[in-house]
């Protein structure tokens, strides 16, 4: 697993989310180093490299090596963004890790969802997913990318509004998404797992995101002994890829309450 370091303070591990890797955070960095040392993490197989291994159980077991590694020299908080807040709530559930406090931006894996969210999840899911699944059956690698980032957009021509430096990142990642939508691997987050995580863990969602995200997002909240749920005004599911300085002031003041900056 890649990581790149930068700042100081406690160190502030930030997990990339789908179709991206560590580079997404690049335009974070300036409105957080002056208050952590962040540790921006690649997962296993986002690197383009072999997809061997690619699952929610084999990134979670790479990134609690790394938390256990680096809490032998000072206090580690996480950042998760999606398919990257599932990863961390993973790690959590696996096992028992030094992680002073966590910040989650809409995790999506519904394994803490009951009926009647489960089915309202599916819903939602079928929806934004019944042709993603299409496309890639076509090997339409392109469309597929196109489809999943308006459907985390929540809006149709999402993914043609973005810069085109976040485009070229989501296309060149493309080989990653057939992987990550067919994993065999069957992660431990469920009702009785995340219940017994007893560390801070701030959980946010935009106020404009889908109910993909949000069900499981409020729903995580609930389940969680030591949990706060923060709603962001205004905002979707895109929001750290698409304004990195407003997300990284959610960080700063999630994670470092006295900062006003």
């Amino acid at each position: 697993m890649q990581c790149t370091r930068e700042g100081r303070g406690d160190y502030l591990v930030l997990v990339h989310g789908a179709l991206t890797d560590c580079s997404m955070w690049n335009d974070h960095l300036e409105y957080l180093t002056s208050d952590f040392e962040i540790v921006s993490i690649t997962l296993r197989c986002f690197d383009e490299s072999d997809v061997e291994g690619f699952g929610l159980n084999t990134h979670a077991t790479d990134l609690a090596k790394l938390v256990n590694e680096l809490s032998k020299d000072k206090s580690v908080n996480i950042v998760g963004w999606s398919y990257g807040a599932d990863v961390v709530l993973n790690a959590l559930v696996k096992q028992v890790l030094p992680v002073s406090k966590a910040f989650l931006y809409e995790p999506g894996y519904p394994g803490c969802l009951q009926e009647p969210h489960l089915s309202a999840w599916q819903l939602d899911a079928n929806k934004m997913f019944g042709p993603i699944f299409d496309q890639l059956s076509n090997d339409n690698l392109e469309k597929a990318v196109e489809s999943l980032v308006d459907g985390s957009g929540n809006k149709q021509g999402y993914f043609q509004n973005q810069s085109k430096a976040v485009k070229a990142l989501q296309l060149a990642k493309s080989g990653t998404l057939k992987h990550q939508l067919n994993q065999k691997e069957q992660p431990l987050i469920n009702t009785d797992t995340i219940s017994r995580v007893s560390i801070p863990i701030i959980l946010g969602y935009g106020e404009q995101t889908r109910d993909l995200f949000k069900l499981v997002t409020v729903r995580t909240s609930e389940l969680l002994i030591n949990a706060e749920l923060k709603e962001i005004l205004g905002e979707s599911h895109m929001l750290p890829q698409e304004k990195p300085k407003e997300f990284a002031k959610n960080i700063k003041s999630v994670l470092s309450p006295s900062t006003t900056d």
